[in-house]
């Protein structure tokens, strides 16, 4: 922990956190190598069930009570699937002292994610955002750093950001996705089983290898309704990209623009140019350009309150600065009410504050990663069956206390020309990500939304796993359709995009134990 001078009296709290979990394999649970946490965070990991190692450290754990599909499949090779779960995550809990952020806190908090680790990241209570001592005092900040291994699991489902009355906030979350490259694998033989046997491996490593990611970040304008968004400014900024890979050089990107411009006045016109883009660049920018990696994704929100200019209506209405010679009376008559100033008689609101009403809170959840291909399915989904009809009357709407959204986004895949990792055309570029964004009347509507995302998912899973497994397997191809026969077979998977036999909370939390920690 740092205290660093801010003014004659002031000083800002400026505390380094740091949590390092790990696993053995991919199989095994997750355990915390390092931790450390100074004021004004606590960092918990309480002690349970999914922390204490089982009996057979190579096996996969067992739950007896698991859900199984009641519809009877006359293998027990299914059976034994649907009954052996991943490993749960390990539950880490992000606490602050006093409930929340003083302005001169700024902690700085690192998560790192070694291979094949499942954290699931979650708070008690909300985190408060308290008042600021002046308009032009420096606003608290939260600084979050996470690096996800390959094949590694991080769920961030930390606590909601209240921003209390004339408070400022500053919140960033920077995700660093780590993959695992493996060259492709050569067998021995040269006839075509060795050469699909070589697709298989390659197709399974990348899958495994890869990072996932479900994070969630919102704020709450203010503790009830009379602290309604009345917060000076609040901003949050999601910055997600590659480890592995290394940014284009600016140097050779200026070269080949400049090329063709005469080398008399080339430098002239380039130091210009430089000096236009600076200005018109975010400081904090500067720091995500010298961190390294390409950035694949930015997300972020910005509500700011900008109070009216003073018309020229009240400056020439202002009292002369001496009475007239012959005025009868002087201007220390008693205060009515209409010479009381304008805000002590109206309640204060933000500028900002209309364009929000009537939701109280605001949110977005990031989601990637193989490991999270159903939960986007369903999702995707049910947004699709929204209907929205833009002519229809306001009375005849019906009351939806959570306003959302889903989008699509294809995230590049970590890999380059000299790259010799196998793989397949359909996955060669892209993979799939998604942004949910999100609005609610309050707190606990929004608790009960995500709630359900995963609950329903689980719900009617079990009743169109089946039917979705035919629709996928009527669009491939004989072989593709044994390849992944034989692969949910000896892996325990289903045959559908993802996990066939286990559910979204099964495979991401290892059963509903840890999903009713966090969303009880």
């Amino acid at each position: 922990m740092a205290v660093v001078s801010t003014g004659p009296t002031t000083v800002a709290v400026v505390s380094q956190n740091f949590l390092k979990a790990t696993a053995r394999s991919k199989t095994s649970l997750t355990q915390i190598e390092s931790l450390r946490a100074s004021y004004p965070l606590k960092l918990m990991s309480p002690a349970s069930t999914n922390t204490t190692p089982y009996p057979s450290a190579a096996a996969s754990p067992t739950v007896p009570n698991a859900h199984v599909n009641s519809e009877t499949t006359g293998t027990a090779t299914e059976t034994t699937a649907a009954q052996s779960l991943p490993p749960p995550p390990r539950i880490v809990y992000m606490i602050t002292y006093g409930g929340g952020l003083l302005a001169d806190d700024h902690p700085d908090l690192q998560f790192v994610l070694a291979r094949h680790a499942k954290l699931l990241v979650l708070g008690q209570g909300n985190t408060k955002i308290y008042k600021s001592p002046r308009v032009d005092y420096p606003p608290a900040s939260q600084t979050l750093h996470s690096t996800v291994g390959p094949g590694a699991v991080f769920l961030f489902l930390g606590p909601a950001v209240v921003a209390c009355e004339d408070s400022s906030v500053f919140l960033r979350h920077e995700i660093v996705l780590q993959a695992q490259r493996r060259s492709r694998l050569h067998s021995a033989g040269t006839g075509a089983g060795a050469e699909v046997r070589d697709q298989e491996k390659g197709e399974e490593d990348l899958e495994e290898e890869l990072p996932n990611c479900v994070v969630l970040d919102w704020i709450a304008g203010g503790r009830g309704e009379e602290e309604r968004w009345k917060a000076r400014r609040a901003e949050w900024r999601l910055v997600v990209r590659w480890a592995d890979l290394e940014p284009e050089s600016e140097a050779t990107a200026t070269a080949t623009t400049g090329s063709n411009q005469p080398e008399t006045q080339g430098k002239a016109e380039d130091d210009e140019d430089e000096e236009e883009f600076v200005e018109e660049e975010d400081p904090r920018d500067v720091a995500d350009r010298a961190a390294g990696g390409p950035v694949i994704f930015r997300d972020g929100f910005l509500i700011e309150h900008n109070p009216p200019m003073p018309s020229s209506k009240s400056k020439t209405s202002s009292p002369s600065l001496s009475p007239p010679a012959g005025s009868a009376k002087p201007t220390s008559t008693p205060p009515t009410a209409g010479t009381t100033p304008k805000p002590t008689l109206v309640p204060k609101m933000t500028s900002y504050a209309p364009s929000l009403y009537p939701h109280s809170t605001i949110g977005s959840l990031f989601i990637m990663g193989p490991k999270t291909e159903r939960l986007q399915q369903y999702i995707l989904k049910r947004f699709e069956h929204i209907t929205v009809y833009p002519g229809q009357k306001s009375e005849l709407r019906p009351d939806y206390p959570v306003l959302w959204s889903a989008t699509i986004i294809q995230i590049p895949r970590p890999s380059a020309a000299s790259d010799t990792t196998f793989v397949p055309r359909r996955k060669r570029m892209m993979m799939k990500a998604m942004v949910v964004k999100m609005a609610s009347q309050g707190i606990e509507q929004m608790q009960d939304f995500l709630k359900s995302l995963f609950e329903e998912h689980a719900l009617q899973e079990s009743r169109s796993n089946k039917l979705m497994d035919d629709s996928d397997h009527e669009e491939e191809d004989d072989e593709e359709l044994a390849r992944r026969m034989k692969k949910s077979s000896i892996h325990g998977l289903g045959t559908g995009n993802g996990v066939g036999g286990l559910s979204v909370i099964d495979q991401l939390f290892g059963g509903r134990v840890t999903w009713e920690r966090a969303f009880r």
